[in-house]
């Protein structure tokens, strides 16, 4: 379709319009209705203009500062805060900017240099570490980001080309020239009336309208700058390594289940489907990953008792010596557990629990440590059992201090979060007197305020070394607090657990199979310099 054809379609479409509109404006003004016509059209227009000023003195247009995901370290954290400066340091961008590549592109290796040296501070190229396929990964998962946002929230951008927004800002600009000259030729025959209307216009539409226009242009421009930045971040973090695919695949992984909801369960299957058929399904579905819990403590702390408490049988062995290390039990937080009461917890997750050898009250050598240091990597949730009627606890927090140094050194990786189980609450004073539930954090009778005061004084000895308290009493037919605390409190850090398990799983990807992917490539490429040759001798031939 021609431009002509296209422009008396417009005329053709906006005639009728017009038409009605001049013929309704002469009724109104014979008649004498035109004073009173504009009194409800001057108050719309006024709410209108207030409100447009009120909701546009700030951007309020949808946030692209998303949350820092739960398993970034302190050092992406860090690289975040400067990706959220320099989205900060732009107050307004100009269209000449919203549509010139270069703007994007000097702007993007300058936000990738910042970032860079989060990572490597004092290197002289802060992109010699990386790769080829790591950087195009960045660009293509920032990229699929922004259009996502696009799509979603610019209508018609699907259909807005480059030069259809250069001939826009041209259309725009000959608008405004011709409106100077209207006002200008209106001046010559009215010029005060023409005065307070030019005045009016321009303080109330046009510096509205410019606001929005200011607005809508920063707030894509502030997107690109967080979605670029949050995937230099993954970049620097080696956690690109594994492909755009993979990536997506590993966080796809490590999301909490689904909950529950009687109203979105599929309907019934057909009694045409056979049950050995349904079997078969489920036992192929993929669900959320497993959530391993480190038991860590020391001898006689009662961490078997513990175990068996929340598996709900006696699966542990139970003894006052130590037991192997890296023993495994394996249960879902589905609303319940084997034996037991129902749990308050998310639906669905799988829980692998380590069982892990005890060291000395003296503390752990050199060997419980890194027996730890290996139970603890393997983690994505720590519950340190330490024993109520024990008030030296230095062993346990040089434990968590030795743990926390260690994962220092590698900040690509996080510690896991810590829950410590007070067991043996039964114990405390009166010894007599076992008779729960109790309520520990109000109650007036003597082994609930023994049992406050024994959590005040963990708190302290502990700090801030741990995410979490709950006293327990894991003795067969006389268990108190797993259910009412320990797995409420085990629950409520679950995403941070995940989180740990994201880092994990990235690191495991990264360094498997290297050599035989370049294998592999060799291969092909083997193959293909054969097909060449092979084509070659043939024409020759």
């Amino acid at each position: 379709m021609t431009r002509l054809r296209l422009f008396v379609l417009i005329v053709l479409f906006a005639a009728p319009f017009a038409l009605l509109m001049g013929a309704g404006g002469y009724h109104l003004w014979e008649t004498g209705w035109m004073v009173w016509a504009w009194i409800p059209m001057f108050v719309c227009f006024s709410v209108a203009y207030f409100l447009a000023w009120r909701w546009t003195k700030r951007h309020n247009l949808p946030p692209t500062d998303a949350e820092p995901p739960g398993y970034w370290t302190d050092r992406d954290k860090a690289a975040w805060e400067k990706v959220a400066e320099k989205a900060k340091s732009f107050e307004k961008v100009t269209t000449e900017q919203l549509e010139n590549p270069k703007h994007y592109s000097d702007l993007a290796l300058d936000l990738a240099k910042q970032v860079a040296e989060a990572y490597n501070p004092g290197a002289e190229d802060p992109f010699e570490h990386l790769t080829l396929p790591e950087i195009l990964t960045c660009v293509e998962l920032a990229a699929a980001d922004l259009d996502e946002l696009v799509q979603k929230y610019v209508p018609g951008s699907h259909m807005l080309r480059i030069r259809d927004m250069k001939r826009a800002r041209k259309a725009v600009g000959w608008y405004k020239t011709g409106m100077n000259v209207y006002w200008a030729g209106a001046a010559v025959l009215d010029p005060v009336q023409t005065a307070i209307r030019y005045l009016a216009s321009r303080a109330a539409f046009g510096g509205l309208m410019d606001r929005i226009q200011d607005n809508i242009i920063l707030w894509f421009h502030t997107a690109f700058i967080h979605h670029f930045g949050r995937y230099l971040i993954e970049l620097n973090s080696g956690r690109l390594r594994v492909g755009a695919k993979r990536y997506r695949e590993l966080l796809a992984q490590h999301q909490a289940p689904p909950e529950d909801d009687p109203t979105t369960r599929p309907a019934p299957a057909p009694e045409a489907v056979s049950e050995a058929a349904l079997t078969t399904a489920a036992q192929t579905a993929v669900g959320p990953k497993a959530i391993t819990v480190a038991v860590l403590g020391s001898v006689k702390a009662g961490k078997s008792s513990l175990v068996n408490a929340l598996l709900g049988r006696n699966a542990a062995q139970v003894d006052r010596l130590p037991v192997n290390a890296g023993i495994r039990y394996d249960f879902t937080l589905s609303g319940g557990t084997a034996g037991g009461p129902p749990l308050p917890s998310p639906s669905g997750q799988p829980v692998s629990i380590l069982d892990t050898s005890g060291y000395g009250q003296d503390g752990p050598t050199d060997a419980d440590f890194a027996a730890a240091v290996e139970a603890s990597r393997d983690a994505d949730l720590i519950v340190l059992v330490t024993q109520a009627t024990n008030p030296g606890r230095q062993p346990d927090v040089d434990l968590l201090d030795r743990l926390r140094a260690w994962f220092a050194s590698k900040p690509h990786l996080k510690m896991p979060p810590v829950v410590v189980a007070v067991s043996h609450i039964d114990l405390l004073s009166p010894k007599a007197e076992w008779n729960p539930p109790y309520d520990w954090k109000s109650g007036t009778r003597p082994k609930e305020q023994n049992i406050r005061e024994c959590i005040e004084v963990v708190k302290e000895q502990f700090g801030e070394r741990v995410a979490d308290i709950a006293p327990v009493c894991g003795r067969e037919g006389e268990r108190f607090g797993i259910v009412e605390g320990l797995v409420p409190a085990m629950v409520s850090h679950l995403d941070s657990a995940r989180g740990t398990a994201v880092l994990k799983a990235f690191e495991a990807e990264t360094g498997a199979g290297q050599y035989e992917k370049i294998g592999a490539q060799v291969l092909e490429g083997g193959k293909a310099v054969l097909g060449i040759l092979r084509d070659v001798f043939k024409k020759r031939g």
